[in-house]
């Protein structure tokens, strides 16, 4: 067998996989209006309102009763008939997913609408999948989602607590590493906002396109192939 070698040298640009979070109500959404490009937006927690008169985005509303059939009908949708067609790709968002999913498949369970463990399992495999099915679209992904404070423990026994996306914790060192940007939304005294993309003892974040510790709100995406 052949093995396909590429010279670091020759590693074409590609588009970023982002994931943006932050307290709700802090901007995440508004961040979609500064993105270069045409975007689309699936929307699964219903705050695109904020989005209202932007020409250059597209909105798919998720439904968030069957949450788990349609998801996987509009992602084999836009991997079928839309790769490569928007510049940018928004989850919005991903913590509202989970619980959507879960509460979809819990609603045809046996279990008075609870969700099994077998259901915490296909929602985990679900997004993980997701993830990687829409890095094929050929746009730039983000996913937002919510904070959440957590306990860290160090290989030394240390403790200290830390600000992470909230994600379901099995799957969530998983979707980070598949991303090359995670940034926590913050907003200053005198209201400017600004995404965190370097880690602390405090803060989860890390960027992988470039060496900048931190961005503007309009300014995430400072370099673009479109």
């Amino acid at each position: 067998m052949a093995l396909n070698i590429v010279s670091s040298e020759n590693i074409a640009d590609k588009k970023g996989t982002y994931l943006l979070y932050g307290a709700p109500g802090k901007g995440k959404t508004t961040t979609i209006k500064f993105l270069p490009g045409k975007t689309l937006v699936l929307d699964v927690d219903r705050t695109s309102h904020v989005l209202k008169g932007s020409s250059d985005i597209d909105i798919i509303y998720i439904d968030n009763i069957d949450t788990w059939n349609d998801w996987g009908a509009t992602l084999t949708e836009l991997v079928k008939n839309y790769k490569g067609k928007y510049d940018n790709i928004v989850v919005d968002n991903i913590t509202e997913l989970e619980r959507c999913i879960l509460s979809s498949l819990g609603a045809v369970g046996k279990n008075n609408g609870v969700p099994s463990q077998g259901d915490y399992q296909y929602m985990q495999f679900k997004l993980v999948n997701s993830l990687r099915y829409l890095k094929s679209l050929n746009s730039n992904i983000f996913f937002l989602a919510w904070e959440e404070l957590d306990l860290f423990q160090d290989y030394d026994g240390s403790q200290y607590s830390i600000v992470l996306p909230q994600i379901n914790r099995r799957i969530r060192n998983n979707i980070l590493g598949l991303c090359d940007v995670v940034g926590r939304l913050i907003v200053k005294e005198d209201g400017e906002r600004g995404y965190i993309l370097t880690a602390s003892n405090s803060t989860y974040a890390k960027n992988q396109l470039d060496d900048r510790p931190g961005c503007k709100q309009n300014e995430l995406i400072i370099h673009e192939t479109i």
